[in-house]
């Protein structure tokens, strides 16, 4: 998926993993834009494709309902404005930079030059540093590998331009409910974090292009100086003499020398053009300086620019968002699987109508998807033996319980046993025990207390974990989120 597709579904698993209670967002919702999703994006649909549909649908409807969240919701246009004005920027500082002395006379030892030069062979060599350190890594652990190949460590530098980039929206001006404020909260939380290597590669790309043409604007401010307004060239320094200097200009101007063919003067030569002349006619020197800043700056920043820029499009177009982590995966397999199919039976139990109303609501909730609930007959008291279950597939397989009952290993405990051994893992088994008329009876008492440690006694035994549930009136939300870590570590 791209950057907006991404951006939308992490807003969405914000906005849905925020409202656990189904304040804003309905399990009907949910159920609807995974439906209407799927309709979209056709079964041999990517899942990436789905996911960013069915995020767009969710933003879609929560707007209509909430437009406080618009702010936050809507995708801040590219900053386009930023690559010219900093151009622009660079290339000012460039020609106003560049040392020309007193009385019209260009230094040799320029030290803007010089420490341009510097700065950037200080840049090329941490970025082999960098690239070096990711080839190890790549090597050592494939998972730590980057699309970034002109990347470096993000410094200070990088980090501050990269903020300019910040796409999280404002914060709510109007009062939203809290469930999506909540969600508000976990987006600028999670959103900066996840796209910080895109803004990255798009400060990277701005600052090799503002580089390279800061060298451009040097090597204006060179012409217009040496050759516009004739000035003459020469040194001075205090602690180097002319060999010193001869050394220096012949490796610092190499790269102008072998483009120009402009030869280097020795030090003979800059003997006779030091503090004490006149100097001599800039243009040759001018040249050479100009053709180093060319091979070793713009050039290769350039070069930086155009890997800068197509790394970033690879990462705004397949945007990396880990669709394997739970929040994903859930939605995923629902769509993939479609209804889910649970078996459920009750054990020596008549269970009322909005009982089974609440179960199949818990299922719903535990799968994130449309549930069919497919009751089998009550077994008996002391019946252990297995009642013949649906062809698969199935999503899960439910033991009701009533917790009035005196749990007996030899009874409840042998026939949830014998169901275990029957699935023998096709599906994952859960036990609820409905406490609904012995909450009302006894509420948090140690008798209650004594009566959901033997049901765990004899359940565990028998290799079965209990949910204790008040089925008439139960928290949805806190047995579902149980139901779906059991269900998650117990595949079908």
């Amino acid at each position: 998926m791209d950057e907006h597709a991404a951006r939308d579904a992490v807003l969405a698993r914000a906005i849905e993993t925020a409202d656990e209670r189904r304040e804003t967002w309905s399990d009907a919702d949910r159920m609807w834009a995974s439906r209407t999703a799927a309709a979209r994006v056709g079964e041999g649909a990517a899942d990436d494709a789905f996911v960013g549909a069915r995020a767009a649908l969710v933003i879609e409807r929560i707007l209509t309902r909430h437009p406080g969240l618009r702010p936050v919701a809507r995708h801040a246009r590219p900053r386009r404005w930023l690559a010219p004005l900093g151009a622009a920027g660079a290339f000012v500082i460039g020609v106003a930079g560049v040392d020309i002395g007193p009385a019209h006379r260009i230094n040799l030892l320029a030290p803007p030059v010089l420490a341009l030069l510097a700065w950037n062979v200080g840049v090329y060599v941490a970025l082999l540093v960098a690239a070096a350190r990711r080839a190890t890594q790549a090597r050592d652990d494939p998972r730590t590998r980057t699309s970034g190949a002109a990347s470096a460590a993000p410094g200070p530098l990088r980090r501050a331009v990269a903020a300019w980039f910040r796409d999280i929206g404002a914060l709510p001006k109007k009062a939203v409910p809290s469930p999506l404020a909540a969600a508000v909260a976990r987006f600028v939380a999670d959103w900066p974090a996840l796209v910080a290597p895109l803004w990255e590669q798009r400060a990277a790309r701005l600052m090799h292009l503002c580089a390279a043409v800061l060298a451009a604007g040097a090597i204006a401010g060179l012409y217009l100086r040496g050759i516009a307004l004739e000035y003459r060239a020469g040194w001075q320094s205090t602690f180097l003499d002319a060999t010193d200097v001869a050394r220096l200009l012949h490796v610092v101007l190499a790269p102008g020398s072998w483009l120009t063919g402009i030869a280097v003067p020795g030090a003979a030569h800059l003997q006779t053009i030091g503090a004490a002349s006149a100097g001599e006619n800039a243009a040759p020197w001018i040249h050479l300086y100009a053709a180093t800043l060319l091979l070793a700056v713009i050039v290769p920043r350039l070069v930086l620019t155009g890997f800068a820029w197509a790394a970033e499009r690879r990462q705004q177009a397949r945007f990396p968002l880990a669709l394997a982590e739970p929040y994903f995966h859930r939605l995923l397999h629902a769509w993939r699987e479609g209804t889910a199919r649970v078996a459920a039976v009750a054990y020596s139990y008549a269970m009322a109508k909005p009982n089974v109303e609440a179960l199949a609501r818990l299922m719903t909730r535990a799968f994130e998807s449309a549930v069919d609930v497919q009751w089998l007959p009550q077994a008996a008291y002391g019946d252990d033996d297995v009642p013949t279950l649906p062809p698969p597939p199935l999503a899960a397989v439910v033991i009701v319980f009533n917790v009035n009952a005196t749990p007996e290993r030899e009874n409840h405990g042998a026939f949830a046993g014998a169901l275990r051994a029957a699935l023998a893992g096709r599906a994952p088994l859960t036990a609820i025990v409905d406490t609904s008329d012995f909450d009302v009876r006894f509420g948090a008492t140690s008798r209650a207390d004594e009566r959901r440690h033997a049901w765990e006694q004899v359940l565990g035994d028998a290799g079965v974990a209990p949910l204790f549930v008040r089925l008439a009136d139960p928290d949805v939300a806190t047995a579902a989120a149980t139901l779906t870590t059991r269900f998650s570590a117990t595949p079908a």
